[in-house]
């Protein structure tokens, strides 16, 4: 008689058929009936303690939950590719669950400190897109426009101090250059995101993510890599 794994329960039908239910789906497909454009397309061949299954039915509820029905498997049908249902498998499924949610978490941290997280250094943002997904010239934009707007800002009030003596901001003269300053390194990161698809950090991130590097190499007791 086998027996369930993991978290699942099982339980076996009038009929023969087996009732699993999980509370993660396992991405197991359910048989599709022969139609009149279609032939019937067995389900997923499941290798269950010692014994061959077909998943004749699916449902996923709205919390999570996955049903499974299960029949031993008829040789009418032909095995392409084999789930086993086992403590290791489970095992190595709820591992690699808890890495998927990892991912998407750190994505949704990422996405919301683009502010921030846009200014690190290029290949940073690019390692952050490839493990986490999370668009490095969306986070590069995201934190470079407002800077880029506000030179802007600066830039026009410090030509109309020029011209005409008039202040515009009550900035001094030093924060309206740094604001030039801003806008032309702004300008050129948008440019990279924008018109180039790339991420740009900035020189702050750039000398910030360093000092990190640095500081954190200290504590560990050995050099940066």
């Amino acid at each position: 008689m086998p027996l369930p794994h993991g978290r699942d329960t099982a339980a076996e039908q009038r009929d023969g058929a087996w009732l699993i239910v999980s509370p993660r789906p396992k991405g197991w497909r359910a048989r599709r009936p022969k139609s009149r454009i279609s032939p019937e397309h067995p389900g997923t061949a499941v290798s269950w303690d010692g014994e061959l299954f077909e998943v004749i039915g699916a449902r996923e509820s709205g919390a999570g939950e996955a049903r499974y029905s299960l029949e031993r498997w008829e040789d009418r049908h032909t095995i392409r590719v084999i789930e086993t249902y086992d403590e290791a498998a489970e095992e190595n499924r709820v591992r690699t669950r808890a890495d998927e949610d990892f991912r998407r978490r750190r994505r949704r941290q990422l996405l919301l400190l683009s502010p921030i997280a846009g200014h690190a250094p290029a290949e940073v943002q690019d390692q952050w897109e490839q493990e986490y997904d999370a668009p490095a010239s969306l986070m590069t934009l995201v934190s470079a426009l407002p800077l880029f707007l506000f030179g802007a800002l600066c830039t026009l009030a410090l030509t109309i101090r020029a011209f005409t003596g008039v202040s515009l901001l009550p900035f001094s003269a030093g924060v309206l250059f740094f604001g030039v300053y801003l806008m032309a390194e702004s300008g050129m990161r948008l440019s990279a995101a924008w018109g180039q698809g790339r991420p740009a950090g900035s020189l702050a991130g750039t000398l910030a993510w360093q000092a990190g590097r640095l500081w954190t190499a200290r504590r560990r007791g050995k050099a940066p890599s």
